[in-house]
């Protein structure tokens, strides 16, 4: 019995590999399948045959990848458009959970003192002037803020800053800055969020509007 399957459509073939097959087995009867395929492609029109190779729930490791990639490469009416999985490394499932972790911080940051957190933060302590506190993700104030908070660093755009930000002195939402001054500082009320606006510029609106 087979451990590939073949299927066809419009933009091309997928070869779904059995997850549970002898990685060297199956990669011999890939190159045989592949180069049946390069042969009717050479006598039967000039257009590439485009591929996708799937693993469903193995993970091939860097080694196993370029051997197919160089394999493709052998052929120039073929070519290999992605080597897709179901399912992700260890480690990439630890950035994702970095990347979404929440955070809450209930203490007291000092002027001067600069605060790190990756993920999202719940903030319930006390910011003073001239202190910040930092976040890779959104950042949800409960507490009271008078320095610097800073959502979404380094590039996150869609991170946004939420709740009580009437005392706040600067907003960074990625690489945008809001100084807050006497002239816009009635826009900075609790019940507040901040985010990046279609001009790239912070924008601040009700926190009932969020959903929408």
């Amino acid at each position: 019995m087979s451990d590939i399957i073949l299927k066809g459509d419009k933009n091309g073939f997928s070869v779904i590999i059995d997850a549970k097959a002898n990685y060297d087995s199956t990669f011999k009867e890939l190159k045989e399948l592949i180069m049946r395929q390069n042969v009717k492609s050479t006598t039967e029109d000039d257009d590439v045959i485009k591929f996708t190779i799937k693993t469903g729930n193995r993970l091939l490791n860097d080694d196993q990848k370029n051997s197919i990639r160089d394999f493709f490469d052998k052929f120039p009416q073929l070519e290999l458009k992605d080597i897709q999985a179901d399912v992700e490394s260890k480690q990439k499932v630890a950035e994702i959970l970095k990347e979404n972790k929440t955070n809450v911080e209930s203490g007291i940051v000092r002027s001067g003192q600069k605060l790190d957190y990756e993920g999202d933060l719940i903030f319930l302590g006390n910011l003073h002037r001239d202190a910040q506190i930092c976040a890779t993700g959104s950042v949800y104030v409960l507490g009271q803020v008078n320095g610097i908070v800073q959502a979404g660093y380094p590039d996150k755009t869609d991170a946004v800053v939420f709740g009580n930000l009437k005392d706040v002195d600067q907003l960074r939402i990625a690489d945008v800055i809001e100084i807050v001054t006497d002239d816009n500082k009635d826009d900075f009320q609790a019940g507040k969020y901040a985010y990046i606006d279609d001009l790239h510029s912070i924008s601040v609106d009700d926190l009932q509007n969020y959903k929408r």
